[in-house]
């Protein structure tokens, strides 16, 4: 079993012709945590690949208020109320400004 251990601890690079240096035991991992957008695969063109960062973009929890006022309205036949959930949902005013108003 040593034997295997030696060969581990030497293991040898045929592609640089050099010993491989391995990290110890000890050794902390690396941070995974990355603040940039990912990289896409795809190397074509228009394939939708492309990432998009939408800055200013409606929080998820208005956004699914603007969809329930927008089912609501719907069922409920008030069009009114489906056009605060369309606000909502475009930006245009959140659900505490219309509580206040």
């Amino acid at each position: 079993m040593n034997h295997r251990v030696d060969e581990v601890d030497n293991a040898f690079d045929p592609q640089t012709q050099q010993r491989a240096k391995l990290p110890s035991d000890n050794t902390p991992a690396l941070a995974t945590r990355s603040d940039t957008l990912p990289q896409q695969a795809s190397t074509s063109l228009g394939d939708g690949s492309e990432v998009h960062a939408n800055i200013n973009q409606v929080p998820f929890k208005e956004r699914v208020i603007g969809v329930a006022k927008i089912t609501r309205g719907t069922v409920l036949r008030k069009p009114d109320l489906k056009q605060e959930g369309e606000a909502i949902l475009e930006g245009q005013t959140t659900q505490e400004d219309l509580k206040n108003a």
